[in-house]
Parts: structure tokens; C-alpha cells; sequence
């Protein structure tokens, strides 16, 4: 199988999924044979360092087998092992540089033939045609097919190679009138390298075509296992999409419930109100009848029976104002009036924890927004700091804000104990956290992030970790300011 066949096998070549980074090269985007070819390089270099020591170590090592067969050659072909041993020297050097990188693909012809001259010039040396040295040149041929990966020119030029060398060590000497036994001992040794050649040749083929089909199958399981793994992304956000849905989902449930609750509160807290508003109205007008000691301090209670009824009014309407699930728009708000709305809902809890609050907010600031999500927004920021100021020393939130050349900035400020750098940028995630289970699902600021670009605002945060948090909202003026 070729490399062209890798655009039959599994994916086709211009999948964008059939590019993998090469080996070695972080980043690199490679074609799937481009990458096969890769790997077959890197292959390759790691072979040709293995056979480079097999040549250097056991060709002189087999030193021995001169002395036995050839004992009044073996210093000299001592000397031809040493020098075809040495010659690998340069070789191995090279690899560790780009000349071997570039010329990697020669070194499976190049290391099986520095030991097949060595042996050819043995056997001619010693003037047998029949010499048993041919098993070298089938060892050499051998060897060097299991420790390379062989391609079909490569194989084919390598054993042409062998076999021309072997041609030209042997016929010069048979030409010198051997007789017939030699004659037939060199027939039978060159049938036996020439089957060895055949067997290697289609070996090698057959080979190859494994190792394409098997790096296909390979490219085909990572493709698979890389689009389980982004349909396994996809499920994962779908699934927090639908727990963010679902949240919001309970969320504005219990608005609507609250909503229900504040209006049912509202018309049935409304009507005995009227009663004693109109009980303390007829009081304030009988005090008038009354002496003037007493008619002081008597008026003074009654304003404050009426200022206390006031106030419970206001409260039960604000509480309704929030919870009412209607979105009513952006419109001109009073940033003011809306601020204190969202104060009279956390009044009780502020004073019980003990923290001061400095409001700085001027009457008559007039902001682009959403009413109801304003006061959802500063009920969120100054909840979060009440958290976050749980035992400080003198704590403090501070309400202001200032007017700026595209809008209004209203700034949340507390001495708490600030925001980890490492959580900064997940404040608004949903679902994002750092109070203990139970007491709070991570959705308030998420959902205040979402409520301030409805009304086409921005949100940024000014934090140090053991100093302060700073929430400052950039509103938009009214179109009309």
C-alpha cells in the first residue's frame, strides 16, 4: 500500500481532523501522509543509531570467525573490520545534526553495505567463489530488514547493491578455472541469496502495507476519539446551559411567588394601614383641643405612629417593585430613589451585622436603566459585601457615584477581604462559588452581569485581597439629560 492509499483508508486527506502535529514540532500542522512520512523519519533516525552501534560492536567482535576459517588472512581482515567499523563513526555523529536528519533516508542502503564490501573484499581476498561468507551478506540483508522499516526503492536498491558486490567479489575469482564442486558451491550460495532477496523483497512490501493500514487505523481512532471528545465538550455546556436555565428557571419562580406574596401583602396590609392613617389623621386633629403641654408631645407620638405607618408602606411596595417578574424596559430612573428602595430591603440585616453604611448618593441622578434590575444589581453587590465583611474590624460599605463623559458610574465599596486574582475572572460565571453548600448556588452575580448589558451597561471590578472590593456599574444618561 502506498502513501497515496492513506486518502482511501478511513478520513479523507482534506479532513481537517486527518492533521496532527509532527513529532518534535509543537504547533506544526501536517496532511496524514505528510505525518506518516514524519513518523517514518523519526523512525528511521532511531533505527539508524541502533544499526550504526550493531556495525561498530559485532563486526569486529566476529573477529573470531577469520581466525577459523581464514587464519593466514586474519590480520587482514582484522584491519578491513576495524575500518568498516570506524567508518560508522561519522555516520552516528551525523545523525545528531540536520545532515543526518536530511539524509536519513540513506542510511538503511548505507549501514547494510559497509559491512557487505567488508565481506566481499574477504571473499575476494580469498579467492573462493564458493566462500560460506555469502551467509554475511544474508545476515547483513537480514538484520537490516527488522531493524528498518524499508521502503520499496529502498529495498530494491539495497539488494541490487548486495547483489552486484557479491557478482563482483566471486566471478573475477571463478573466472580463474574453478572446478566443478567450487562451481556448484557457488550456484547453490548465490540461489540461496537471491531466494533471500526475493522472501525480503515482498517481506518488506508486505510490511510497508501493514504498517500504512495500521497508522490509518490509528488516525481513525484518534479521529473518533477526538469527535467523542468534542461532542463530549458540547454535551458538558449544554448540560450547564440547562443548569443555568434551569436556575434562572426557579429564580424567576420565586420572584413570581414573591410577586404574588407582595401583592396579596400589599392589599391586605393597605387597608387596616388606611384605617389607622385615618385614625391618626382625626388624633392629630383632636390634639389641636388639647393643652398646649400636652398637645406638644401628643402631636410628636402621633407623627411618629404616622411616620412608622409610612414607612411599613414603603417597604411592602419596594419588596413588590422587585419581585414583579414584568420587564418593564429601559426608561429614565432615579438613581437615588431606586437606591434607597434596595437600602430599605437590607435595612434590618445591615444594622444586625453591624457594618456602616455611607451612602453618598445625591437626589436628582438620573440613569438609563431597568428599575427592577437596578435594585436586583445593588441588592446583589451589597449582599455580597455584608458576606465579605463577616469579621472585619470596623466594617464599612460605602455607596457613591459620579458623573463620567459617556454616563453615570455607581460604585459599590467595602473594606473586606477582597477577591483571589485566581477568582477574578470567574466572579460571573455561573455557578461559580466559594461560600460553603447550601448557602449560595453562584447565580446572583451571573445574573446581574446579564441584567446590566440588557440595559447596554458595564460592570468592572476593583479588588485587593485583604483591603477591598469595588463593584463600579457605568450607566447611560437618560436620552433626554
Amino acid at each position: 500500500m502506498s502513501i497515496a492509499a492513506l486518502a482511501e483508508v478511513g478520513s479523507p486527506l482534506t479532513s481537517p481532523r486527518n492533521v496532527r502535529p509532527a513529532a518534535g514540532e509543537s504547533g506544526a500542522v501536517l496532511p496524514k501522509s505528510d505525518r506518516f512520512e514524519q513518523e517514518q523519519l523519526e523512525l528511521n533516525l532511531r533505527n539508524a543509531r541502533l544499526g550504526a552501534w550493531f556495525v561498530m560492536i559485532l563486526v569486529p567482535l566476529c573477529w573470531f570467525l577469520d581466525w577459523m576459517a581464514y587464519p593466514e588472512r586474519k590480520l587482514e581482515f582484522l584491519i578491513l573490520r576495524l575500518a568498516c567499523a570506524a567508518s560508522c563513526v561519522p555516520l552516528l555523529l551525523a545523525l545528531n545534526g540536520s545532515l543526518g536528519r536530511r539524509y536519513c533516508r540513506a542510511y538503511p542502503i548505507i549501514l547494510p553495505l559497509l559491512p557487505t564490501l567488508m565481506i566481499c573484499l574477504m571473499m575476494f581476498i580469498s579467492g573462493d567463489p564458493g566462500s560460506g561468507y555469502y551467509a554475511g551478506l544474508t545476515l547483513c540483508i537480514v538484520a537490516t530488514a527488522f531493524v528498518f522499516h524499508w521502503t520499496f526503492r529502498e529495498i530494491g536498491i539495497t539488494l541490487g547493491l548486495v547483489l552486484l558486490a557479491y557478482f563482483a567479489c566471486t566471478l573475477p575469482n571463478l573466472g580463474k578455472g574453478a572446478d566443478p564442486r567450487t562451481l556448484g558451491i557457488f550456484v547453490n550460495n548465490t540461489g540461496f541469496i537471491l531466494l533471500n532477496c526475493v522472501v525480503l523483497y515482498i517481506g518488506s512490501r508486505q510490511h510497508h502495507a501493514i504498517r500504512v493500514r495500521e497508522f490509518a487505523s490509528r488516525c481513525k481512532v484518534e479521529d473518533q476519539r477526538e469527535e467523542l471528545a468534542e461532542r463530549n465538550d458540547e454535551l458538558v455546556a449544554t448540560l450547564n446551559r440547562l443548569r443555568e436555565t434551569e436556575a434562572q428557571l426557579a429564580q424567576s419562580e420565586k420572584l413570581a411567588s414573591i410577586g404574588r406574596l407582595g401583592a396579596g401583602i400589599v392589599h391586605e396590609i393597605n387597608n387596616p394601614l388606611n384605617y389607622v392613617k385615618s385614625a391618626v389623621f382625626l388624633l392629630k386633629k383632636k390634639g389641636k383641643n388639647l393643652p398646649p403641654d400636652v398637645a406638644e408631645s401628643f402631636n410628636r407620638i402621633a407623627a411618629d405612629i404616622g411616620e412608622g405607618i409610612d414607612r411599613v408602606a414603603a417597604i411592602v411596595s419596594d419588596l413588590r417593585t422587585f419581585a414583579h417578574p414584568e420587564n418593564r424596559g429601559c426608561r429614565p430612573v432615579d438613581l437615588y430613589e431606586t437606591s434607597r428602595k434596595a437600602l430599605r430591603l437590607l435595612a434590618k440585616e445591615i444594622s444586625d451585622r453591624g457594618v456602616t453604611l455611607e451612602d453618598e448618593i445625591p437626589e436628582g441622578v438620573m440613569v438609563h436603566g431597568d428599575e427592577n434590575s437596578l435594585i436586583q444589581i445593588l441588592l446583589n453587590f451589597i449582599q455580597n459585601s455584608l458576606d465579605a465583611l463577616v469579621g472585619r474590624d470596623t466594617p464599612t460599605i460605602r455607596l457613591r457615584c459620579h458623573e463620567t463623559d459617556s454616563g453615570i458610574d455607581l460604585i459599590v465599596r467595602d473594606n473586606g477581604s477582597g477577591i483571589p486574582k485566581e477568582h477574578l475572572s470567574k466572579v460571573f460565571d455561573p455557578f461559580f462559588t466559594t461560600k460553603e453548600v447550601g448557602q449560595g448556588m453562584g447565580m446572583g452575580l451571573s445574573i446581574c452581569f446579564r441584567l446590566i448589558q440588557q440595559m447596554g451597561g458595564e460592570v468592572k471590578i476593583d479588588t485587593a485581597v485583604g483591603s477591598h472590593t469595588q463593584f463600579i456599574l457605568s450607566l447611560k444618561k437618560p436620552a433626554s439629560a
